[in-house]
């Protein structure tokens, strides 16, 4: 584990890359895994609400394995990682903001697609950037993020909720992911590594 956490430190791309999924998994906690809470409080806690918002959710992921199977992401994955931040964060505002159910589930499931984009190019540039021999300590490390990552914000998002409206919550973490989109996006270190070496003449 020593050697695979100096191994991320010393490649500028997979730190930065790691250290924004760990941040990614932070911030979807309020609009993606307190999905079912904020239904229960908003549209009420009726079984067919909170069965259909997971469906919903799980349709997003399923199309949006779909689509990148098929679409591949854009050229450069950090600006896939970026746009998919992006769509994220704006995703979060609105599932706060709507006040209808069916508009919510709409967004429930771009917003599953969103989460796809973020994983999918975040892994196929480990993949393609870490070394054969690194690759199973880095990605180690990036299941340690989002085994670390998720129940500290559930620990700090959930009791939040009981004191700040949850819509409020989601808004603040959907500003936050496009915050963290605009970084990724201008990060001229990560976009440098990401550029496979000039070959020699």
């Amino acid at each position: 584990m020593k050697t695979g956490i100096q191994y991320t430190l010393s490649d500028k791309l997979i730190g930065n890359l790691l250290t924004v999924y760990g941040f990614f998994i932070f911030l979807c906690v309020p609009a993606g895994f307190l999905s079912q809470l904020f239904v229960s409080r908003v549209y009420g806690e009726t079984y067919w609400y909170l069965t259909a918002v997971e469906l919903a959710g799980f349709i997003g992921m399923a199309a949006g394995g779909l689509l990148m199977s098929v679409w591949g992401g854009f050229k450069s994955r950090v600006t896939t990682v970026s746009i998919g931040l992006l769509v994220f964060g704006a995703l979060a505002i609105g599932m706060g903001l709507s006040k209808q159910f069916a508009l919510y589930l709409v967004l429930m499931v771009i917003y599953g697609v969103a989460i796809t984009m973020v994983q999918t190019a975040t892994t196929t540039l480990i993949q393609e950037k870490a070394e054969m021999s690194m690759q199973g300590r880095v990605f180690g490390l990036l299941g340690t993020m989002y085994a670390g990552f998720l129940p500290v914000g559930m620990a700090i998002f959930g009791p939040m909720a009981d004191a700040i409206s949850l819509q409020w919550i989601m808004m603040g973490s959907g500003i936050a992911l496009i915050a963290l989109s605009v970084f990724v996006g201008a990060n001229k270190e990560m976009r440098l590594h990401e550029k496979p070496p000039a070959q020699p003449r």
